[in-house]
């Protein structure tokens, strides 16, 4: 399994964000994701169609912030646990296990994020509530190692549906404090037997709104 430093995530980011910003050679991997990135939803519709999200022939996502326009992210670089998706919107997001870990290009970014025990762990709807501490870094704000205390519970059997197909899942839900600055959340993932999170709503930084993402084609 391929360990990633964190100066080495923050390259693959930054590659990413270059990728939106310009096109590189013709024929070359990255020239087609930068293409697929090209067709990031922008139209006058709230959700991405099930045609928009067919014709992008890569795993990719549908990113929300708040109540706005849902676009599409493209799989950049798959690192086993950890995925690095962009689009053309030059908007860099990396997913560690379903949570987000890092963010680039939105109003407001998580620099980064670490802590808080695989998502995985809850693929048994069964499975044992816990606590975990999390540790996440705001660069705009000057705040890195930021504890986060986190309370992690399954609330059982909550289907999903995406591009009009509804899928098995279960919710789980990660309820979050942070004493300086006084902050709390509740971000909720919504996974499958396998620990595949197929939908979540997350919060990435204490002056933005949650973000939602769901799959729209599954890596593989």
């Amino acid at each position: 399994m391929m360990t990633l430093s964190p100066i080495r995530k923050a390259a693959l980011l930054a590659a990413a964000l270059a990728l939106s910003g310009c096109s590189s050679e013709s024929g070359t991997g990255w020239q087609q994701i930068y293409d697929a990135a090209k067709m990031s939803f922008s139209g006058s519709q709230d959700s991405v169609t099930l045609e928009q999200a067919a014709a992008i022939p890569y795993a990719s996502i549908g990113v929300r912030v708040g109540d706005g326009q849902e676009l599409i992210l493209v799989l950049a670089a798959d690192m086993q646990e950890s995925k690095l998706w962009t689009s053309a919107a030059r908007i860099a997001i990396s997913t560690r296990g379903g949570r987000i870990e890092r963010s680039s290009g939105l109003p407001h970014n998580l620099s980064g994020s670490s802590g808080g025990g695989a998502l995985s762990d809850f693929a048994d709807p069964n499975a044992r509530s816990r606590d975990v501490t999390r540790q996440m870094d705001f660069r705009d704000l000057n705040l890195f190692s930021l504890t986060v205390k986190c309370h992690i519970e399954p609330r059982g059997a909550d289907p999903v549906t995406i591009l009009g197909t509804q899928i098995k899942t279960h919710r789980v839900e990660e309820t979050c404090r942070s004493e300086q600055p006084d902050w709390s959340f509740t971000d909720i993932f919504w996974m499958d037997d396998s620990g595949l999170v197929w939908k979540s709503v997350q919060h990435i930084h204490p002056d933005f709104d949650p973000v939602t993402l769901e799959i729209l084609r599954p890596p593989g």
